[in-house]
């Protein structure tokens, strides 16, 4: 999870915030070609799917808000202080524009703007489920936890698991340096046989089960050596894939991808990577990773910005690049046409400067870019902000 950065990388950070995100997003260098913009006017996109209408949907953390941390948490001498507000959204994108879908989630943004928010959104057995780590009282919103989150059909939510609290009633084995018990609840995908939301704890180190009746079961402590999973994907195996961030400072290839058995049986079985946010396997079985930033630094600011990729596994500790020079993305999904769609920048996007790209299977994408004229969702935008149309693509 991106928000296990040190102070010192986001006083770094702040300078990239007065970049416009989407034109950092048109510069990646894909292997075979360039890539479409699908998607734009953005607050700080994250998960993306397709719902059973066939509409693409993504979580927005949005921008966070004004209401002050309630608790204090190891995280808050790091990151803080925080201010939560209910920013947080997902969109359904209609001719590249974001339409809210669902409104008033929590969100929180720390000291350096980055933002915690709706994370995922995901269809089980046809509802639709957003998982949402902006919540809780660390994070200033004391009156809405992080957790996993049902939509009404009618723009609203109810709340199904409160992770918040379940987090501080089932603490991990090894508890991190950084310990956030409201950062809960983050990347999930729906299992339609099994009924049931996996779900990451990307700080903790965790991954849960959350039914649709509220009940959590954590299925794997993942917790020893911190290693922040930060992506999922269930293989056509039935197995879950696990993608991992690392800690800080994101030593170049000390990220892997773990599989989880549903029974909880741990087993490596791609190394060699850097910082994934992003996990996807192709109809033909092949498994394709998302890496934040690659080549990264031994000293401050760590990260190596422009330089993220898609990459195709070739062995159990080797790959071999798809896509390059991505600024900082954060999710990876393949499409029912076989594409790739990345949502980026991972921090940066708080007035709605984020998008989603689109890129061929080989890298390349020849299809016609949308004239878009995008506002972001207003619901997403701090007070302090106003919609402000995004450039014609």
């Amino acid at each position: 999870m991106v928000r296990r950065l040190p102070f010192v990388i986001l006083t770094f950070m702040a300078a990239l915030l007065l970049v416009p995100s989407l034109a950092l997003a048109q510069e990646a260098t894909p292997v075979g070609g360039m890539g479409t913009v699908v998607a734009s006017a953005l607050t700080n996109p994250r998960g993306i799917t397709w719902g059973p209408d066939g509409a693409m949907y993504v979580a927005l953390a949005g921008s966070g808000g004004s209401t002050a941390a309630t608790e204090q948490a190891p995280t808050s001498q790091i990151l803080g202080p925080f201010m939560g507000g209910s920013t947080g959204a997902v969109a359904r994108i209609d001719g590249g524009c974001p339409v809210a879908v669902v409104t008033g989630l929590p969100s929180t943004v720390d000291a350096m703007g980055e933002v915690l928010g709706a994370e995922d959104v995901a269809f089980l057995n046809g509802d639709m489920y957003v998982a949402a780590d902006g919540g809780g009282p660390v994070h200033g919103n004391p009156d809405s936890p992080a957790g996993i989150f049902k939509a009404d059909g009618n723009g609203g939510f109810t709340l199904v698991a409160d992770l918040s609290q379940w987090l501080r009633d089932n603490p991990v084995a090894t508890q991190p340096p950084d310990y956030d018990p409201d950062a809960d609840g983050y990347r999930m995908v729906a299992d339609d046989a099994a009924g049931v939301l996996w779900v990451l704890e990307p700080n903790s180190g965790g991954l849960l089960t959350v039914a649709p009746d509220g009940t959590v079961k954590r299925v794997a402590d993942l917790s020893d050596g911190h290693p922040v999973p930060s992506a999922i994907a269930m293989g056509s195996d039935g197995n879950l894939y696990i993608g991992n961030l690392t800690a800080v400072p994101f030593a170049n290839g000390a990220a892997k991808v773990i599989m989880v058995t549903p029974d909880g049986t741990v087993s490596d079985v791609w190394t060699g990577l850097t910082t994934v946010t992003g996990l996807a396997q192709g109809s033909d079985g092949s498994w394709y990773a998302l890496e934040l930033s690659t080549d990264n630094l031994d000293a401050p600011p760590f990260l190596n910005f422009g330089s993220g990729k898609i990459v195709k596994m070739t062995g159990p500790d080797s790959s071999e690049d798809v896509v390059t020079g991505l600024m900082l993305p954060i999710d990876l999904q393949i499409g029912t046409d076989g594409a790739f769609y990345v949502s980026m920048p991972a921090i940066g996007a708080n007035n709605g400067e984020g998008a989603i790209m689109r890129y061929g299977m080989g890298g390349s994408d020849s299809s016609t870019p949308m004239a878009m004229d995008c506002t972001p969702v207003e619901e997403t935008l701090s007070p302090a902000a106003s919609p402000v149309a995004s450039p014609a693509v």
